[in-house]
């Protein structure tokens, strides 16, 4: 068995979000294969087309220049019926959808939106589509190479259940767990010495001219807390409302899915409601939320996770 963590035996899926996290994962493992990884080990991106246009353009960046073949995947069906291979389709950074186009499909299909009790978005958007993918080139059995740190325990504990119950045609890795890689040595990877909320604002300061002086010479460009999906409704109330004010169009498509099917993504308020409290309530101190994990999970979703609840 080899002992580098980093070293994946096919065949495997490799499933980047394109947040730090994942993108520094997915770095070591190329390094531990030289440069270029095995034939059978893929590496996917599942597009919801609610992810920021930051994510998007730092998961381009994180192809060429690491020289990684990354598969751009779109869901498009969850019929069994339909042969596996249409139930996604294979974009890339400039056909890539940009406006919710996958994630309204999906909500129009199951005729509600996903809420923090039944949160299918990730499993049907990001998991199912790896797992089709995965099916369409003939694989039966497969590692899922998932980015999870040594400092997710809660999370980690999850992957190593499902492993157990032995339900899927996959097997959960998580590399970063194994090499005990946490959160500061992601830091360390993007950031160098720097604090990462001062290396971000560097760079909306100054532009990508200014990414250039940092350790890898490009980076996300986003804060820890901000995540990549653009509303995303595990994020919590105080969270949500310093995202909406820094870009007030992101509560558009939620609220209109909202109105779509005549739910709401969380049992506490609507969307509608939160651009309310945006506009009228004063700038709210995130505290400790600033430090909060915003990447999705990959793996699969844990409703139990939420940072930044609304306080009772």
């Amino acid at each position: 068995m080899d002992e580098n963590p980093y070293r994946i035996q096919g065949p495997a899926v490799i499933s980047v979000s394109f947040g730090r996290t994942s993108a520094y994962m997915l770095k070591q493992i190329i390094d531990a294969h030289g440069g270029k990884l095995p034939d059978d080990v893929h590496v996917v991106f599942c597009n919801t087309g609610a992810e920021l246009e930051e994510t998007l353009r730092f998961g381009y960046e994180c192809g060429v220049r690491w020289g990684v073949n990354i598969r751009w995947l779109e869901w498009r069906d969850r019929r069994k019926r339909t042969p596996v291979e249409q139930r996604f389709e294979e974009v890339g950074f400039n056909s890539a959808a940009r406006h919710g186009e996958p994630f309204e499909a999906l909500i129009r299909s199951k005729k509600s939106v996903p809420n923090m009790n039944s949160r299918w978005c990730t499993q049907h958007l990001k998991v199912q589509v790896c797992a089709d993918f995965m099916t369409s080139l003939g694989y039966t059995h497969w590692l899922n190479v998932i980015g999870l740190r040594a400092d997710e325990l809660r999370r980690v504990v999850k992957k190593d259940r499902q492993n157990e119950e032995a339900k899927d045609p996959w097997a959960n890795v998580m590399p970063m767990v194994q090499a005990r890689d946490t959160k500061a040595d992601v830091r360390r990877f993007w950031f160098g010495n720097m604090k990462p909320i001062d290396a971000v604002q560097i760079q909306r300061d100054f532009g990508p001219t200014a990414a250039a002086t940092l350790p890898q010479g490009f980076d996300l460009g986003l804060d820890e807390w901000e995540g990549n999906c653009t509303f995303c409704f595990a994020l919590g109330y105080n969270v949500l409302l310093h995202r909406i004010r820094r870009r007030p169009e992101i509560t558009l498509w939620p609220s209109k899915m909202e109105r779509l099917v005549g739910g709401t993504f969380t049992t506490e308020y609507s969307y509608a409601d939160l651009e309310k409290a945006a506009l009228t309530s004063p700038l709210l101190d995130l505290g400790d939320n600033f430090n909060s994990d915003a990447e999705c999970g990959v793996g699969g979703s844990d409703s139990s996770i939420r940072c930044g609840r609304r306080a009772a």
